[in-house]
């Protein structure tokens, strides 16, 4: 009688390293059975495999939607001895699941904490995936210019020591960035530079995930074909993978291109499908984008009572996108503050405790160390004399930002007349020319009545991106109302200016908002300042000269009489 013998069981480093392949490669369902596999082996493991296990199932216990749990047992592995890859590895890790969790003091704390470590490291492929979402969580909470940095630094450094797939991700995320800003030909040349590399990874996921923003930027720069037909490759990808938030927004992108396209009914069942992952995420723009939409549908079938719902719901989901982004500012300016204290705190007890030493030294050479104290001591002002002026410059920078207008992020009106005060009066001081306009678009609510909120927004979005092509440099341009807009132009005359405003009405009638059968027309009131003419008086004359734009036929610039 022969008996078969039984193959040699496969070795724990083996199914560590297949669980890490199937872990950016596979369904998260497929990898939880290899992990629940392995787990009873634990004890035959080293350290270093223990925690590369841990980390494992953190981000697989993320997938599945646990992120409480995912968070926790990150917060125990900080207390177990790791690798200084690890750490960067669960600290990026944690900040990702907080972004998830909406903790946004915990988010930066750990953000921060795993950018401290990556800089540490010399050669790690891991080292890049802080500053890669560093990008992202810059990006959202506005700081354009320094998630460009982080997005770039990440690119670099996975290009030199990553492997094809973090190429592939951090592409994708700074080609988001890009797109945030409104920067489309880079966004677009990186989305594609993405995509081929992601070929090479087999990581349907992520793959799915660029090509959705890919279609998305496409359909936003008019190229609804090829939108198309990423979305048709992006979809199957993401329900591949049962990633729900990365289906749901691949569904809210491409419901946006049948909507632009006026394919309602598409466009409604998209919706539909997209809300729940949408709500679930919090993702409260795009939620409140969708009630929009489904509020304009609603509007056009005569159905005014499921209108009125949504736009209810529209305006709710607005009102928790701005208490979410004003959390995140918060917590941002919050987390900043706090590390540069604790910051200001340890060099403050180290310095202390070398005055000390010197101080004991100087019991042995009185006369010698004297002088050195004196130094030393002048050194540690003018050293915290610096720091105080480093956060006084940041938090003028906080303030600035709040004198933005949210939607055109040009000066909102308080910052604009206040700016325009100084400008004047420096002007007088100077005995030097100012011209001041005050613009309205032309029958502004018929856009929004017939193409709705939507088109309204990006149409003043597209008018704030033309005034500052047109007027750059020293010019300060602001969003006064509604649809009101304002230019103050230092070192300036009307006659230097009327062939910039006049070049301004024909480039706005170029946009693309949404509704291009009626091209956009600003009408336009000049005023030049006087010799010792307030500001309110130029402002009057100017608002009186538009008074006269409007009513005689509009699409024109009128100069004020003199006062």
């Amino acid at each position: 009688m022969i008996c078969a013998q039984s193959a040699d069981p496969p070795s724990l480093e083996s199914q560590l390293e297949r669980v890490q392949e199937l872990n950016t490669t596979a369904p998260w369902r497929e990898t939880r059975a290899l992990l629940d596999e392995i787990e009873p082996r634990l004890g035959e493991a080293t350290p270093e495999q223990r925690a590369d296990f841990w980390l494992i199932r953190a981000r697989n216990q993320t997938l599945a939607g646990n992120m409480e749990r995912a968070l926790g047992q990150l917060e125990k592995l900080f207390d177990k001895p790791l690798t200084r890859k690890q750490e960067v590895r669960a600290y990026a890790l944690a900040a990702n699941i907080a972004i998830l969790l909406r903790r946004w003091e915990d988010t930066f704390d750990y953000l921060n904490r795993a950018l401290q470590l990556a800089g540490r490291l010399e050669a790690a492929g891991s080292s890049n995936v802080p500053f890669s979402l560093a990008a992202y969580v810059y990006a959202k909470i506005g700081e354009t210019g320094q998630a460009i940095d982080y997005g770039q630094r990440s690119v670099d450094l996975a290009r030199k020591h990553g492997s094809a797939r973090d190429v592939c991700i951090n592409q994708g995320r700074l080609a988001f960035v890009y797109k945030t800003a409104e920067m489309f030909e880079l966004a677009r040349s990186h989305y594609r530079e993405a995509i081929e590399t992601c070929g090479e990874t087999g990581d349907e996921l992520v793959t799915g995930t660029i090509e959705s923003g890919l279609g998305d930027l496409l359909r936003a720069t008019g190229d609804f074909e090829r939108a198309e037909e990423l979305f048709r490759q992006a979809l199957p990808r993401l329900r591949e993978t049962d990633y729900q938030f990365g289906l749901g927004e691949a569904r809210f992108y491409k419901a946006r291109l049948h909507w632009e396209q006026g394919e309602l009914e598409t466009t409604e069942q998209l919706l539909e499908q997209a809300l729940s992952p949408l709500e679930d995420d919090e993702a409260w723009d795009y939620v409140a984008e969708a009630y929009g939409m489904l509020s304009e549908i609603e509007t056009g079938r005569g159905n005014h009572e499921q209108a009125l719902a949504y736009t209810r719901q529209q305006l709710e989901a607005r009102e928790r996108f701005l208490d979410l982004e004003r959390a995140r500012q918060l917590a941002h300016l919050q987390v900043a503050f706090d590390m540069r204290s604790r910051e200001q705190e340890l060099a403050l007890l180290r310095e202390q405790q070398r005055v000390s030493e010197l101080q004991a030294e100087s019991r042995r050479h009185q006369d010698r160390l004297r002088w050195l104290a004196y130094g030393f001591g002048g050194f540690l002002f003018l050293t915290l004399t610096l720091l105080l002026i480093r956060v006084l410059r940041e938090r003028r920078h906080f303030r600035r930002l709040a004198g933005l207008d949210s939607l055109t992020k040009l000066n909102n009106h308080t910052r604009f007349f206040d700016s325009a005060r100084m400008m004047v009066d420096k002007a007088h001081h100077d005995h030097s020319p100012l011209v001041l306009a005050l613009g309205d678009i032309d029958y502004f609510k018929h856009v929004n009545d017939e193409f709705g909120h939507i088109a309204g927004d990006r149409a003043l979005k597209e008018v704030a991106r033309v005034l500052r092509e047109t007027f750059p440099g020293s010019a300060n341009i602001g969003r006064i109302g509604g649809e009101e807009f304002a230019l103050c132009l230092p070192e300036e005359t009307i006659e230097y200016a009327l062939p910039r405003l006049d070049a301004l009405r024909e480039a706005l009638e170029m946009i693309n908002y949404g509704g291009n059968s009626k091209p956009l027309t600003m009408s336009f009131g000049v005023a030049e300042l006087e010799p010792d003419e307030p500001l309110e008086e130029l402002r009057r004359r100017a608002d009186e000269a538009l008074y006269r734009a409007k009513h005689s036929g509009r699409n024109s610039v009128v100069i004020a009489d003199p006062d």
